[in-house]
């Protein structure tokens, strides 16, 4: 696997080479930059001559693997993620930083017999000043054994409304029991009605994705990758 994760534009190199620099002082792009970027990228001699960057050692480096004159798809294609950013093009291998169906998000994957914690403890952070949470998962209840621990773990102990796709109607009771000041209604948008996925959707700003459902994060006989992405 190539050790270089993707390639810039012209116009991102540049931006990146003056925020190494210490020389940005407009973050209007360079906070959805740093948003897409991984580290390392790949560029050629002819790209940094053509932003006129001079670093004779860097170039010297690039000249001797062979990165010389490449146009950058096929810059791209020896890369880890096979892509360009760029502020143009939103059409493969290019990906527009500022309006992409291509993000960069956190996740958390566990396989089977791992311990999910971390997933836990981040989920119940997120959730901790919440007004509204959207839970979606049409197994829920027919896994209550495990399930139920989210509302007594990860759910805080305040006022707030907890929204569901009827899926919760037969536990809505116990749910009660377990604290009685959450309000517990029907999504009326059924934003997830058509989804496989399992979702938690917390004040309509943060969307988790759980991969295997909800069960899994208290049950660790399947694996389970948890997607933690701004709305």
């Amino acid at each position: 696997m190539s050790k270089y994760s993707l390639v810039l534009s012209d116009e991102l190199l540049a931006l990146y080479l003056d925020f190494k620099d210490g020389k940005v002082d407009d973050c209007k792009l360079l906070e959805p930059f740093l948003s897409y970027y991984h580290a390392p990228h790949l560029t050629n001699v002819e790209q940094l001559k053509g932003i006129e960057y001079e670093d004779t050692e860097l170039l010297q480096q690039l000249s001797a693997q062979g990165f010389i004159s490449q146009p950058l798809e096929e810059l791209a294609e020896q890369t880890r993620y096979k892509i360009i950013l760029n502020t143009e093009i939103s059409y493969f291998p290019y990906v527009h930083i500022l309006k992409d169906s291509i993000e960069k998000n956190f996740s958390l994957t566990f396989r089977v017999g791992e311990n999910r914690d971390k997933a836990i403890q981040l989920i119940t952070a997120l959730c901790a000043n919440a007004k509204f949470i959207l839970i979606f998962d049409s197994y829920f209840c027919d896994n209550w054994q495990d399930t139920q621990n989210f509302f007594k773990q990860i759910i805080p102990k305040k006022s707030l409304t907890l929204l569901h796709e009827d899926h919760l109607n037969s536990k809505v009771s116990e749910i009660k029991k377990i604290y009685a000041g959450w309000k517990i209604k029907p999504d009326s948008r059924h934003m997830f009605t058509k989804s496989h996925d399992r979702y938690l959707l917390i004040d309509n700003q943060i969307e988790i994705i759980l991969s295997s459902g909800f069960q899994y994060l208290f049950a660790t006989d399947k694996d389970l990758t948890c997607l933690v992405r701004c709305k």
